[in-house]
């Protein structure tokens, strides 16, 4: 006997694309969905999120390739966080650290230099789950 277990699937919007790499102006894709089962990944569906496809290869280290679809939460961001973020305007994919009071994002790969904002860093949203086509 086969029992199904029976999911409870949220469409979460794709905006766009997000640069695993340098910062770099965001470009627009066809709008699309992911269906995801929020219990799997531990989000409560009053949470607001969206999704991203992932550019570039600067966070292999955090196991997030180029093609990766991320799912992404839109609060506060904790010390080591992956997110999104706008770096004086362009759009990157890195891990979110706060030095003597002064943010700043560090790749996944060992190719990639810190990134300090010059004026404005703003949080997009945290990484919460990753997805990958197999």
């Amino acid at each position: 006997m086969i029992f199904m277990l029976e999911r409870d699937f949220t469409s979460i919007s794709i905006c766009g694309e997000v640069v695993a790499g340098l910062p770099a102006r965001s470009e627009e894709i066809e709008p699309e969905c992911i269906a995801v089962d929020l219990s799997t990944i531990g989000i409560s569906p009053t949470a607001r999120m969206f999704a991203l496809r992932v550019r570039g290869n600067s966070m292999i280290g955090a196991h997030i390739l180029d093609g990766d679809t991320v799912v992404l939460e839109l609060k506060p961001a904790h010390d080591g966080a992956v997110v999104a973020a706008l770096v004086d305007g362009e759009s990157t994919l890195k891990r979110y650290f706060m030095r003597r009071g002064i943010p700043f994002l560090r790749a996944e790969h060992p190719k990639y230099p810190d990134i300090i904002p010059a004026r404005e860093l703003v949080i997009q949203g945290v990484v919460v789950a990753v997805f990958r086509k197999t």
